[in-house]
């Protein structure tokens, strides 16, 4: 070797082991970064630990989400778990491990009694706290640095009142409140929407000791009132079920309604185990009513999204405390990015300042946080005072009651006179609420005859019902915008009507093809939706909303269904994963011209109804076909790279010949796609491909040069080389599609 040569190897060497030093140096001597952390503090123990354990589950799956996505800044964010067992006097002793605890902020806690028992310590220990389930007013009104995702007992007590009074017509009310700072909120609220009517209140004590007592001699107090009426039960989840198992025990079977405590199916396992629940299921629930800030049968694609994520981690549905964390998380993860935190040990205490004030300035819609219902801003209170809904129990299931009040947001745009006239919208004082019918809707596929992808349509058959309130068809007044042959649906011709329940019921069968937009990204190991979608054409999302009929559904306590159905069976290359539903809303920002929007910010919504088939490509199928000749092509350009000298020609046009043959399998594959804008995940198999033929024809010149230079052993080099190179690409594409699609039996989000 000459002497230019060989300093030209020396050099390379050097700077090699120069990049391999550094690479080893800087692999031993980088940190992660330092995580931040959060405080979790919650009733993971105690006669509340399912629902602190829901609050747990559903904050790290945000977390999860934050943290997958690089964190804040490369950070990640950390929870350091703190149990208060329930119990307040346990809560107020995790104030100071807390405040000890590199932690800049707290989320929790579960219950009113444990928020308030530690909320003291937080503001005196200077670290602020954000709660997405305690409801009692106290604990934000005079605490700067207690914040709540979340509505109050009071607005609570006040809109079961109006409820009452809107939906129910004032009925004789019995109002049973426990003697604590959430009971005196909750009559303090529902004092203001009852206000001229008929009500007897009752109070309890919440002591261990005289409470059982003291809720026995109330319910027999109770049952002497003359009229039955309507028992309204003001108090924490705590007391709820108590007071419960009286009233029915001493056998008055009047409705009851309750504070949103109450309002998930967990609560019932409160009644378990009583002789009465298991001789009669239902005992305890029947008449029951409860207004928990969120109902999942009428949420949207995103509440839908949390639900299934939170129901594949923990096996069982969401209800509204879960959700309350999961805002909660959101609120507070916003709060941290905002405040640029330097989560270094001696900025703890600024740090800890910079997050309680971002949580304050998160206080108008312009700074608000996405929701899983809508926009998250506090008021002047640090509390965030939503609508409530109001639902009831059945079959062990919790479900939207059929009528609603929403707020009217923006008065000044419609004509309340004219609304109230029509009878859409009642009006407390300065209050005004739309009268919002809930449709209960479901979609029953019969076939899926036909999908085809190049053209983006698909064909199916099925059945659509809706049972509601009222006497007009407004409900029915929808249309399918993706269906081509508009005289496929006709609302006004339904198959069958009639009464359900007390409830309007019409029965439609609907069978046509519809438009599709396929997402051909990760072709053939591709998962598609076939999104059936309807939107109501007259009335506001406002005064109809769709919820999802679990019971005609016969959904199992989650949104989907992942039972495999005769109606995919003659799909050969498609396979049913599972069937989606959630609701959603057109939104509009037009001014209508009307002179009265011009200056207002209000937008009109139009509910719809959405129900996703959704299916995985049975790619073995097209690997057999298609991928198969591509595989065999591999082998052949491969042994190229062994033929001897005397083989040059074959090495170049071998892979010459490999190409074409390749080019025209992906044409074909091409034009089974249609027009598409992307490269999808197959073609990438040929691209390598063609690289791996052009990488051995180079190999076969620069070997010939070689060899006619009489460096037959650096050619012997340059072929192994090539063969090392060839092997190392195709199996390292062969893992990469494993790794990506590893997961491809799993279930797909809404």
């Amino acid at each position: 070797m000459s002497r230019a040569k060989r300093r030209a190897w020396v050099i390379i060497a050097a700077v090699g082991s120069a990049l391999i030093l550094a690479a080893a140096y800087a692999t031993l001597s980088w940190k992660r970064s330092t995580p931040i952390c959060l405080a979790f503090a919650n009733s993971l123990t105690g006669p509340s630990s399912s629902a602190g354990t829901e609050s747990l589950i559903a904050a790290q799956i945000y977390l999860d989400q934050v943290n997958v996505t690089g964190g804040l800044d490369g950070r990640r964010i950390e929870l350091a778990v703190f149990d208060d067992a329930s119990n307040a006097d346990v809560a107020r002793d995790t104030v100071q491990p807390i405040a000890d605890s590199p932690c800049l902020a707290v989320l929790g806690h579960y219950l009113s009694t444990a928020s308030l028992a530690a909320g003291t310590g937080y503001k005196f220990v200077g670290i602020p706290a954000l709660t997405g389930t305690s409801f009692v007013d106290d604990l934000t009104s005079a605490n700067e640095y207690y914040f709540r995702a979340q509505t109050t007992s009071s607005v609570q007590g006040r809109s079961i009142a109006e409820y009452l009074r809107a939906v129910m017509k004032a009925p004789v009310v019995h109002l049973v409140y426990s003697r604590d700072r959430f009971g005196r909120s909750f009559v303090r609220g529902f004092a203001q929407g009852y206000q001229q009517q008929h009500v007897d209140a009752f109070a309890f004590e919440v002591d261990a000791d005289t409470r059982a007592a003291s809720i026995r001699e109330m319910v027999e107090t109770l049952a002497k009132e003359p009229e039955p009426g309507i028992i309204v039960v003001g108090t924490g989840a705590d007391y709820i079920a108590e007071v419960v198992k009286a009233v029915r025990r001493r056998g008055l079977m009047v409705p009851i309604m309750t504070a949103g405590g109450a309002g998930s199916e967990e609560f019932l396992q409160s009644f378990a185990n009583e002789p009465e629940e298991k001789q009669h299921p239902g005992f305890f629930s029947e008449k029951l009513y409860a207004s928990p800030p969120l109902i999942f049968d009428s949420a949207g694609a995103a509440a839908q999204a949390f639900a299934a994520a939170y129901t594949k981690r923990s096996g069982r549905s969401p209800d509204w405390i879960a959700a309350g964390a999961y805002d909660a998380a959101r609120v507070m993860v916003e709060a941290l990015r905002r405040a640029q935190v330097q989560n270094r040990p001696e900025t703890k205490g600024a740090d800890r300042e910079r997050v309680r004030a971002a949580l304050a300035k998160i206080n108008s819609p312009q700074t608000a946080v996405a929701g899983l219902t809508g926009p998250l801003y506090f008021d002047a209170n640090r509390d965030m005072p939503n609508a409530v809904r109001v639902g009831f129990f059945r079959s062990g299931r919790f479900v939207t009651a059929p009528l609603q009040l929403v707020p009217v947001d923006h008065p000044e745009a419609i004509s309340l006179a004219e609304e109230q006239a029509k009878g859409r919208v009642v009006s407390f004082g300065a209050r005004h609420y739309w009268l919002q019918r809930a449709v209960y809707t479901g979609i029953d596929i019969n076939r899926v005859n036909r999908i085809d992808v190049k053209q983006g349509t698909f064909n199916i058959d099925f059945y659509l019902w809706m049972r509601f309130a009222g006497a007009d068809e407004a409900p029915t007044r929808v249309e399918f915008p993706a269906l081509l042959d508009k005289g496929a649906f006709d609302p006004m011709r339904p198959t069958q009507t009639g009464q359900e329940d007390g409830l309007n019921y019409r029965l439609y069968r609907v069978s046509g093809d519809f438009k599709a937009s396929f997402d051909l990204h990760d072709y053939p190991f591709d998962i598609q939706k076939l999104l059936l979608h309807f939107q109501n054409t007259e009335q506001r999302r406002e005064l109809i909303t769709y919820v999802i009929d679990r019971f005609g559904l016969r959904l199992t306590g989650e949104e989907a269904s992942t039972v495999e159905d005769d109606a995919y069976s003659g799909l050969q290359l498609w396979r049913f994963l599972q069937l989606n539903y959630y609701v959603n809303a057109l939104s509009s920002g037009s001014t209508l011209g009307k002179p009265s929007l011009f200056e207002a910010r209000a937008r009109t919504e139009h509910a719809g109804f959405n129900a996703a088939v959704v299916l995985r490509r049975n790619f073995g199928i097209f690997i057999l076909k298609t991928l198969l000749p591509l595989f065999l092509l591999v082998l052949v350009v491969f042994a190229t790279l062994f033929f001897p000298e005397t083989l040059f020609r074959e090495r170049i046009t071998l892979p010459v010949t490999a190409i074409l043959t390749s080019a025209v399998l992906l044409v074909s594959v091409n034009s089974q796609l249609g027009d598409v804008g992307y490269t999808v995940a197959i073609e990438i198999v040929f691209y390598v491909f063609f690289g791996l033929c052009l990488m051995t024809m180079v190999a076969g010149f620069a070997h010939e040069q070689l060899r006619q230079r009489g460096q037959g052993r650096l050619a012997a080099i340059l072929d192994r080389s090539a063969q090392v190179a060839y092997v190392v690409t195709v199996i390292g594409v062969v893992a990469l599609f494993v790794w990506d699609y590893r997961d491809l039996s799993g279930l797909v989000r809404p």
